[in-house]
C-alpha cells in the first residue's frame, strides 16, 4: 500500500490558524452527535467529535464516524495527514458487519496492527443497502509519538490536516482485522476545524451511544 503523495512525511499539520476548513458542522440522527463532518468527493464521510476541552496540552479521547458507499472495499483515515507515523484507522463491511482495524505504517507498504489506538465501537454502526457505517470513541487517535519518538497531539483548539484513502478492491480477509488490503483508488487531504468539532455533551454522547 502506498500513499504516494503523502510522502513528505509528518507535515506541520496542527496549531496553525489556516484560512480555511473544509469540516462543516454535521447532527446524526441515529446518535444525536454534532460532528465536524468532511465528505470527499465520490467516497467516504469522515466525522469528528471532541471534549470541549481539548487543546495541544494534553491527549483527548475522540468520537469518529465514517460512512462510506457500500461498493467500497476499504475506507481510511490518516490522523497525521499522511500515511507513516500516525494512527491509521480503516474501515469496511464484512457482509452486514461493519469490520474496523487500527494501524500503523513505518514505510510504505500494508500498515501493520497498531496497539495504541483503542476503539469502543458505539451505536450507529452498522450496514445498509448504500452505506456502511462506524461510530467510536477512541483513546489514542489524537496523540501520537512521531518518527523520533516525540509525543504529538493534536491541537483541538484548532484545526488540521487529515487524510484519506480508500479501495474499491475488497480486503483480503473481511472478517479478520488484521488482514491484508490492496493499493488505494484515491488518496487525498482535508482541513478539519477540530476547535468546532469540541462539545460539553461528549460524555453524555459517550455514555447514551454505548451499547448496554
Amino acid at each position: 500500500m502506498k500513499w504516494s503523495t503523502l510522502a513528505a512525511g509528518a507535515l506541520g499539520l496542527t496549531g496553525s490558524v489556516l484560512a480555511q476548513t473544509d469540516s462543516t458542522p454535521f447532527v446524526d440522527a441515529e446518535t444525536g452527535i454534532t460532528f465536524q463532518s468532511y465528505t470527499s468527493t465520490d467516497g467516504p464521510t469522515y466525522r469528528l467529535a471532541i471534549p470541549a476541552e481539548a487543546t495541544g496540552d494534553a491527549p483527548y479521547d475522540v468520537i469518529i464516524q465514517v460512512v462510506a458507499p457500500i461498493g467500497l472495499g476499504w475506507a481510511g483515515w490518516a490522523w497525521g495527514g499522511a500515511m507513516v507515523y500516525n494512527p491509521l484507522t480503516v474501515v469496511w463491511h464484512d457482509g452486514e458487519k461493519v469490520q474496523f482495524s487500527s494501524r500503523q505504517a513505518t514505510g510504505y507498504y500494508v500498515p501493520g496492527p497498531y496497539a495504541d489506538a483503542k476503539y469502543t465501537v458505539l451505536k450507529g454502526t452498522g450496514v445498509n443497502e448504500t452505506h456502511f457505517k462506524f461510530t467510536a470513541l477512541c483513546t489514542g487517535c489524537a496523540a501520537w509519538s512521531d518518527f523520533d519518538g516525540n509525543p504529538w497531539i493534536l491541537n483541538g483548539a484548532g484545526d488540521t490536516n487529515f487524510a484519506y484513502a480508500y479501495s474499491t478492491t475488497p480486503v483480503d480477509e473481511p472478517a479478520n482485522p488484521e488482514t491484508g488490503f490492496s493499493i488505494h483508488d484515491t488518496v487525498g487531504r482535508w482541513i478539519h476545524d477540530l476547535a468546532g468539532a469540541r462539545s460539553d455533551k461528549f460524555k453524555e454522547w459517550v455514555t447514551t451511544n454505548t451499547p448496554a
